[in-house]
């Protein structure tokens, strides 16, 4: 509407004006409104639009500070050598926990993994505080063939330059499972697809649960829902280092007042794979 108030002032303007000297000097105005008008009418759409976009696409801020690899490398990496170590729990309040170096990235980006032969275990497998991921609701229905089996496990790797933490590394196919399952607050999200997470174990041991229940579920903004929700753990661990891929598979998806991603997953799955997959990648957050 303010667009069309000054071409109205002009149009007043010409008509009050007699000289016809000033009449071609007022049209040469108008001509020039009219562009700047019309140019600062489409920066505003434009503007607009892209608003829209960025507000109803999450990917974007996914991968806002994310870097993904492709053949294990990093392109433009502009960190230089960095170290790749995995974190103890805290034990005994300590102010600094102990670090395993697990591999490094060069100067050029290439990502190095080194997994130590032999580590020292950090808890055991039956001890409920080693889980990863607090999916199952009646922790009764896990089976462990040796829950005295010294256990080590971790879903992501912390980047070190300096003796200071830059950054994390995490493996999988999708930049949100791998947001989402290292997250506590975006655990339940429905994203379908899996991350790959590292378990040492001292002994060979099996670890197994299923459970199925109906909740009724909700995310801000959303009613709520009735979801049916599965989850599977069926481990076999062999002593040294495992794979565990966490896949999610199927979701609810929630209708959003903001048109934002509210999702549920249907099923989780928890099993041991033999090597890490082709289509897998490392996200550096």
């Amino acid at each position: 509407m303010k667009h069309y108030g000054i071409l109205f002032i002009i149009v007043v303007f010409i008509g009050c004006n007699g000289s016809s000297t000033s009449k071609m000097k007022t049209a040469k105005v108008v001509a020039e409104t009219m562009k700047n008008t019309s140019s600062l009418s489409i920066k505003e759409d434009k503007d607009v639009n892209e608003n829209i976009e960025t507000t109803n696409n999450q990917d974007d801020w996914y991968w806002k500070n994310t870097l993904m690899s492709s053949n294990n490398v990093f392109a433009n990496w502009e960190h230089g050598p960095v170290d790749l170590v995995m974190v103890y729990r805290y034990k005994n309040n300590e102010s600094k926990p102990l670090t395993l170096k697990v591999g490094h990235i060069d100067g050029q980006g290439k990502i190095v993994i080194n997994l130590p032969e032999t580590i020292q275990t950090e808890t055991k497998l039956g001890n409920l505080q080693n889980l990863v991921f607090y999916d199952i609701q009646d922790i009764s229905k896990f089976i462990y063939t040796i829950p005295d089996a010294g256990y080590f496990g971790k879903t992501s790797i912390a980047v070190e330059k300096g003796g200071n933490t830059i950054g994390t590394l995490t493996l999988g196919n999708s930049v949100r499972v791998t947001y989402n399952l290292t997250n506590q607050s975006t655990l339940t999200m429905g994203d379908e697809g899996y991350l790959i997470s590292w378990a040492y174990l001292d002994e060979a041991a099996s670890m197994k649960g299923t459970e199925k229940t109906k909740n009724k579920v909700r995310r801000d903004g959303t009613n709520t829902i009735e979801a049916q929700n599965t989850v599977v753990y069926d481990l076999d661990f062999k002593p040294g280092w495992n794979f565990v891929k966490t896949e999610i598979i199927g979701k609810y998806d929630l209708e959003h007042e903001r048109g934002l991603n509210a999702s549920w997953f249907k099923k989780h799955e928890h099993r041991v794979v033999s090597k890490i997959p082709e289509d897998a990648a490392y996200f550096f957050r």
